[in-house]
């Protein structure tokens, strides 16, 4: 039996061989190894059979230049350890026959399943149609939530932005959070002022248990324009709100405001449906739910009004539920020409699925038969939308 030294000292100034040509060895015995093990027989290389390895154990000192025993006959020992003899070849010990343990095996990792989602037991309704909210839902309720107004230094310069919490409110609790922007010639006072009065249906509708409590952000686009308000949106007033307040953003890191995006809502009226469509187009990432009332998509012409918003799903790879729209207008709304035909666009695109039931689809169209454009019937619209959203891929 040759040691294993002298057998790398044999090798060294041969050439590098092919295994074309040369024979299967009759014997066992590894002389070199490259992408295949190779014997010296005749004076000539030839490769070695894999009948000489056919036990599959390779736990072993000797191993790949000789076979591994799968017994522990020991038969002779040296430097390299306890040798063997089986099919009349060399083989050398396994260390268990040393009572030493076996190397452990590298078993490939268990697969990480991805946590069960959480399914909603929210009663949604397949085809909604428009509801006014009951006169009691527009007057002051007893459980009433604050609205602060704030002041930030944003991408734009000083800007200010009012923050509507719910009754109750608790920071060391999470909530969803809803930015709804205003129309052309309004600003961020419009929503919570005596002429919408928002928060009253906001109020009711959590007090009734119809709502899950959350944070309404009203800002401003007028700093910048309605179709650009999204760079400010997340550089300036994200960061800034959901530093303040407690949402279900860890932290205001990119990462986390990502990762939280299906608490977080985007939607506004008229040239606020606009910024709320170019939200869409360009914070996807981080926002999941949408509601654009009374506009359409102005990044685009014609058809492509309806594409380029399919398009920005498919950019990021999105699942069909990990997007939600629900828009909304009246029949005589000036914007009614306009809207419908990208709508109809969109229920025949892929990836929407039309429905206002967000368990089985992600997009839906809200028509009021004879409202026109007027945030007195465009606060009803929220009031039938709202309570639908938050609920879904969680």
């Amino acid at each position: 039996m040759l040691s294993l030294s002298f057998l790398l000292l044999t090798i060294v100034g041969l050439k590098s061989v092919s295994a074309q040509g040369y024979p299967e060895c009759s014997g066992c015995t590894v002389y070199f190894v490259d992408d295949k093990q190779w014997g010296i027989e005749n004076n000539d290389w030839c490769t070695i059979p894999s009948k000489c390895f056919s036990n599959g154990i390779t736990d072993c000192f000797s191993y790949p230049y000789y076979a591994c025993c799968s017994g522990c006959n020991v038969v002779e020992e040296d430097a390299q350890g306890k040798w063997g003899i089986e099919n009349n070849q060399w083989c050398g010990l396994q260390a268990k026959c040393n009572g030493v343990p076996e190397r452990p095996k590298v078993e490939e990792p268990p697969k990480v399943e991805e946590p069960p989602k959480k399914v909603s037991n929210y009663k949604y309704q397949e085809n909604m149609q428009f509801r006014e909210a009951p006169q009691q839902y527009l007057m002051k309720c007893q459980q009433q939530g604050k609205i602060n107004r704030e002041s930030y230094n944003g991408i734009n310069g000083g800007n200010s932005l009012f923050v509507y919490t719910p009754f109750g409110y608790d920071q060391s609790k999470q909530y969803n959070i809803f930015y709804l922007m205003h129309g052309g010639g309004e600003n961020e006072s419009t929503i919570f002022g005596n002429d919408v009065n928002l928060q009253d249906i906001l109020d009711n509708l959590i007090m009734k248990g119809e709502l899950e409590p959350l944070i309404v952000v009203t800002p401003t686009f007028n700093k910048s324009d309605a179709r650009t308000f999204y760079k400010e949106l997340r550089e300036s007033v994200i960061p800034f709100v959901e530093g303040k307040y407690s949402t279900y953003a860890k932290s205001t890191s990119p990462e986390d405001v990502a990762a939280s995006r299906m608490h977080r809502a985007f939607g506004g009226f008229s040239m606020g449906s606009a910024t709320t469509w170019s939200v869409f187009l360009y914070c996807l990432d981080i926002v999941g739910y949408f509601m654009p009332l009374s506009g359409e998509n102005w990044e685009a012409d014609g058809a492509n009004k309806a594409k380029s918003v399919a398009e920005a799903v498919k950019k990021l790879g999105l699942k069909q539920d990990e997007f939600f729209i629900f828009a909304a207008t009246g029949s005589e709304d000036i914007a009614y020409p306009n809207m419908n035909p990208m709508m109809e666009d969109m229920k025949k695109m892929d990836p929407f699925i039309y429905t206002s039931d967000f368990s089985k689809g992600n997009f839906y169209f809200l028509v009021a038969p004879g409202k026109t454009h007027w945030w007195g019937y465009v606060k009803h619209y929220i009031f039938d939308a709202l309570p639908s959203f938050f609920h879904e891929n969680q």
